[in-house]
């Protein structure tokens, strides 16, 4: 008693000379003393007095998902996409196959692994969007925005190749023939070779020779003009699909997580049944393990360039989803105390192993097809976005039932595309209808609407018969140099600015542990300084935007760039705008520490998990009024950030 007593005596006098420091208004010393007074009524952490907050109910402040496995499935349909079975296998190819996988494993842990658990944390502990999470340094708001301009870029262009399914969907009912699988068709050409089906014709017969599966996908598909400059018409049979595409992302998340959280049960499960079945009807194809061989013996003179490497980091960056806001998101519906550092682990290996799994898929089929032309597998198909749509439907239609395999491959793509593009919509929106007052926030299904009739019309330019340049273009810029650059602001602003200790201090009041020195110097200097290095070789070793031999332009090269620096230049922008309109300080300096210190809300949205994590109490989410930081939570006083 007489320790405690002296205890009390020691803060009372530390607290007088505070004030006096400070020199504080009479008023301001009895609205402080009248915070400690409310602070003096809450138990502490280790009290045997019961007290009850009465909080607001967690689905009244904010909507959850209906259970862990809700998120998890949630989480692994986002990160596990189209990226992984079309993207990452045309990366591998175009970067010596091998090559590629020794870069994007040191990516994976460098930069993948640290990010995906902390935009998980930051998301789950606030249960905020990517912008109102800010709260937690107003200088770097602009963070938020370039999140969810990249997620509506990518958005865009994303549901375009869901659309691209869901045409190859409709044509696998073609009989008796796939409609890729001949060369009698009205777009093919005299060059048209289909060696898989014993025609007379074989690729030795000229140089120039074509695949069936690529004229498909290059004169049926496309119609593809010759360059970028050439709109050409409009493909009325993508231009319907695409509108289906949207209406479909419209209806799963009309609802909210609650609704998309239960659709993934089956989109996040199903594509590895396909997967499985597609990889040994691969491997027994003749000439398969040339291109298993192709893909896992690396060449070592590749890494030296720049290029496999800054593909490597933008691909864990796609595939996973970080950067886009969609993992802050996803997390701010989740509960408390939801072991998100579990989740994180079991997300990002689930992610790189079926990526690599694929490529196994693809490869295999880039085997039998090098045997059957008798040329390498590096020759054997043009690299790019349409790589998938050739390889695939060669291996599908030499399977017995190949119309129902084809439909079944195609229906998987399609449910892999939905799971991302519902979280990079969602992100959207979240961002929209948390900046509405409350009162507003029953619009969301308006907002959910508008969004997605955005979209749509956004999208058009890109089905029409050069759009699959101006596609090209997109997945070239509007995903790349932005990802890494927002991934650095906001780990510097976490790490540095708000304070590595302060945010493990948050982490741990969630999953009950610190993290550890792994995570910590990943988040603090390997993740940041490695993202800078890419960023800076990327520019001193820039290679222009091209699909297949097509170079693109000046003027397209230019309009990509502006895709690119739109997600970036916010960050900048929003700091010069803050600093100017946002703070009321005299001097800059001031100004500066007061945009860079969190904010009251900052925190747990419940006052439950506020009084668990040692934040001070909002008073419109309890009976007792806020106060500011007394001497009790010295964690939020400026020295301590």
């Amino acid at each position: 008693m007489e320790k405690l007593k002296d205890e009390e005596q020691s803060g009372e006098k530390q607290n007088e000379e505070k004030k006096d420091e400070k020199k504080l208004s009479p008023a301001e010393i009895e609205e402080q003393e009248l915070d400690d007074q409310v602070f003096d009524l809450l138990p502490s952490p280790t009290s045997n007095v019961s007290f009850k907050l009465e909080p607001v109910a967690e689905t009244e402040e904010r909507e959850n998902w209906g259970s862990w496995l809700d998120f998890i499935l949630a989480c692994i349909g986002y990160a596990v996409g189209l990226g992984n079975v079309w993207r990452f296998p045309y990366l591998c190819f175009e970067n010596g196959g091998g090559a590629f996988l020794i870069p994007y494993i040191i990516m994976l842990f460098c930069c993948g692994l640290p990010l995906f658990f902390m935009e998980l944390a930051f998301g789950q502990f606030a249960s905020q969007g990517c912008i109102s999470v800010w709260a937690i340094s107003p200088l770097f708001t602009g963070v938020g925005y370039g999140m969810i301009i990249v997620s509506t870029l990518v958005a865009v262009y994303y549901n375009v190749i869901i659309a691209w399914t869901v045409y190859y969907a409709f044509k696998s009912f073609s009989f008796p023939n796939l409609p890729w699988a001949t060369c009698d068709n009205e777009w093919n050409t005299e060059y048209c070779f289909d060696g898989f089906l014993n025609t007379t014709r074989s690729l030795g017969d000229t140089s120039d020779a074509v695949r069936a599966t690529e004229e498909f996908w290059t004169r049926k598909v496309h119609d593809l003009t010759g360059s970028f400059g050439e709109m050409g018409g409009m493909n009325w049979h993508l231009l319907g699909c695409l509108a289906f595409s949207w209406v479909v992302v419209g209806l799963c998340i009309s609802k909210g997580v609650k609704s998309s959280g239960k659709v993934v049960y089956f989109t996040a499960v199903f594509p590895y049944v396909v997967l499985v079945i597609l990889f040994f009807r691969g491997v027994t194809l003749p000439g398969a393990g040339k291109g298993i061989a192709f893909y896992i013996i690396p060449d070592f003179n590749d890494l030296l360039a720049i290029k496999p490497w800054r593909d490597a980091a933008t691909q864990i960056f796609y595939s996973l989803g970080i950067s886009f806001g969609c993992l802050i998101t996803f997390a701010s519906y989740n509960k408390f105390h939801d072991n998100c550092y579990r989740d994180a682990i079991i997300v990002t290996f689930t992610n790189c192993l079926t990526s690599i799994f694929a490529g196994f898929v693809i490869f295999s089929v880039l085997g039998f097809m090098a045997e059957n032309s008798g040329q390498d597998v590096k020759d054997v198909v043009d690299s790019g976005p349409g790589l998938a749509f050739i390889a695939y439907p060669e291996a599908l239609a030499r399977m017995p039932g190949g119309q129902f395999w084809s439909f079944i491959f195609f229906f998987m793509l399609f449910t892999l595309g939905l799971d991302s593009e519902f979280a990079m919509t969602e992100t959207l929106i979240t961002a929209v209808v948390d900046a509405l007052p409350p009162e507003k926030k029953k619009f969301k299904p308006l907002v959910t609407f508008l969004t997605c009739l955005g979209g749509f019309f956004l999208g058009i330019i890109m089905v029409t018969k050069s759009g699959l340049y101006i596609f090209t273009l997109m997945d070239w810029y509007s995903a790349g140099f932005s990802l890494m650059a927002i991934a650095a602001a906001y780990t510097l602003a976490i790490s540095w600015t708000y304070g590595l200790a302060s945010f493990s201090d948050d982490v741990r009041s969630m999953i009950g542990f610190t993290p550890g020195y792994y995570w910590r110097i990943s988040w603090s200097i390997t993740s940041p300084c490695l993202m800078l290095l890419i960023i800076l070789g990327s520019f001193v070793f820039y290679t222009p935007a091209y699909y297949d031999e097509y170079v693109f332009p000046p003027a397209a090269e230019v309009a990509g760039w502006i895709m690119t620096f739109a997600s970036f230049v916010p960050i900048p922008g929003y700091m010069v705008y803050a600093l100017i309109f946002k703070a009321k300080q005299d001097t800059f300096m001031e100004r500066l520490r007061y945009l860079t210190k969190a904010t009251k809300e900052w925190g747990p949205l419940l006052n439950e998990n506020r009084r668990t994590a040692g934040y001070p109490l909002i008073a419109e989410r309890t009976g007792i009024p806020a106060h500011r930081p007394s001497r009790r939570s010295s964690r939020f006083s400026v020295s301590s950030r």
